[in-house]
């Protein structure tokens, strides 16, 4: 028992010993702004209140390869830590042998019988981790899973952020191809009339030219809009997983138009900097660099004996119905250190390779933080001036409406030339399909918000 004790008591002395990464993060000047009742909201896409894009994103979350493929990468991870976690246990073996000789008679003067040999054993084997080698590749192991996690969360974002910027830019082109639809008839009733007008005195061929040459222009654009809407539906049928029946035969579901498409929350005066913090790209990149920091322990444990301890316990005999009696059991205990005396400087440069990786980590990790408060301050500047935009283009709308108007009743009195009716229809048309622009730059300058802060927002209630 005494031996025991102090068996333990040294393996518990040199544990201490243990190397130990350090887990610090780098410091980060970070904005003083806090709003504490924020917090992220990792369904964003559902703010717009459009059952067609919630369908849309939930299909491509599930037919989507490239997520399958991190997924995958996720799953062997988590196998990489459970197998670096085995190693922290002994390892229990179970053999067996049963074997059976006759001795040949030209060996020997004697007429031996047949012999019998049964053994049951079972073997055990365990390193001690002194200098926290196991330890350490466990902890690496564990935040290359969590990195390898953060990165399939970083690609959820960056689909379902393109599903929903491809579906909106989709439904700024209906818009203006309705627009333009529309434009065309209106022409083509000011071309037909300035046609009877012609025929009965009432003006000049050049006005029915004019009219006739405004509607081959609104007609011009007709299959520009048609063509860049189809590229943009098999784009997203890609996004989605659709397969090619469904593509060809149902193509993709329209839900509320870029005008009804409202954003219900407002941007808070102040976001929290730890809400930015949890990007999963910042995640990610906090978890590889205490990765390295962990295999730069296990390299410098390198340079220390690796003790092991292996033993054995069973039953032998001769006899098959005799091997669990009294006086068949045999054991055996052994130690085993394994330390390098030379090996042409092959340590030293692991360490420093180690090493090497630790300070690419965390130029990474500071590189990540700086390129996120930098996207996340320009999302919120554009935030603000897109939404100062579509009320320009919005009251312009408005105001050429008017003018369209009056200069059709100036030109109906003869107060004016055609030309200036012209104008007012040239300007109104190219001043709607701006405004669709306008609400589709405002949309989507909230989604590239919602990608800088890693999500969406919510109010969280205010505890009573």
């Amino acid at each position: 028992m005494l031996k025991t004790i102090l068996s333990l008591s040294v393996a518990l002395a040199f544990t201490g010993c243990a190397f130990t990464p350090d887990n610090a993060l780098p410091k980060t000047e970070l904005p003083t702004a806090m709003e504490a009742k924020v917090s992220v909201e990792k369904n964003w896409w559902t703010q717009f209140n459009d059952p067609v894009l919630n369908q849309l994103v939930a299909t491509a979350l599930q037919n989507s390869q490239n997520l399958a493929l991190v997924t995958a990468k996720v799953d062997e991870a988590r196998a990489r830590l459970g197998i670096a976690d085995s190693a922290k246990l002994p390892r229990i073996d179970l053999s067996g042998r049963g074997a059976r000789a006759q001795a040949s008679q030209n060996s020997t003067d004697l007429d031996l019988p047949p012999s019998n040999n049964f053994q049951l054993a079972g073997q055990a084997s365990w390193e001690i981790d002194f200098w926290g080698r196991v330890r350490n590749t466990a902890t690496a192991a564990q935040q290359d899973l969590m990195a390898i996690e953060y990165n399939r969360d970083a690609a959820i974002l960056a689909l379902t952020t393109e599903v929903t910027q491809n579906y909106f830019n989709l439904r700024a082109l209906d818009a203006q191809l309705e627009i333009t639809k529309h434009t065309v008839q209106s022409r083509f009733e000011a071309y037909d009339l300035q046609q009877k007008r012609y025929r009965g005195g009432v003006t000049s061929e050049l006005d029915v030219k004019q009219a006739e040459v405004e509607l081959a222009n609104a007609r011009s654009n007709l299959p520009d809009f048609k063509e860049a809407i189809a590229r943009l539906e098999s784009a997203l049928s890609v996004l989605v997983g659709q397969s090619p029946r469904a593509m060809m035969e149902q193509g993709i579901g329209r839900g509320k138009s870029i005008s009804e498409l409202q954003i219900n929350n407002e941007i808070p005066d102040q976001l929290s900097s730890e809400l930015l913090l949890q990007r999963p790209d910042i995640a990610q990149a906090e978890a590889n660099l205490l990765a390295t920091r962990a295999r730069v322990q296990v390299a410098r444990a390198a340079y220390f004996p690796r003790i092991s301890l292996t033993g054995l316990l069973g039953v032998q005999s001769n006899s098959l119905d005799t091997l669990f009696n009294q006086g068949t059991r045999g054991w055996s205990f052994a130690g085993d250190l394994a330390m390098p005396l030379f090996n042409g400087g092959l340590t030293a440069a692991q360490i420093d390779q180690a090493k090497a990786q630790e300070k690419q980590a965390v130029a990474q990790y500071q590189l990540v933080i700086q390129t996120a408060f930098a996207e996340t301050r320009s999302s919120l500047i554009v935030n603000q001036t897109v939404q100062a935009k579509t009320g320009f283009e919005q009251t312009q709308v408005s105001a050429l409406k008017q003018q369209l108007k009056l200069a059709t009743l100036r030109y109906d009195n003869g107060y004016s030339s055609y030309l200036e009716v012209l104008d007012a229809q040239r300007s109104l048309f190219n001043s709607q399909l701006n405004l669709v622009k306008a609400q589709r730059n405002q949309i989507n300058a909230r989604v590239e918000l919602y990608k800088a802060l890693g999500g969406g927002w919510s109010k969280t209630p205010t505890p009573q």
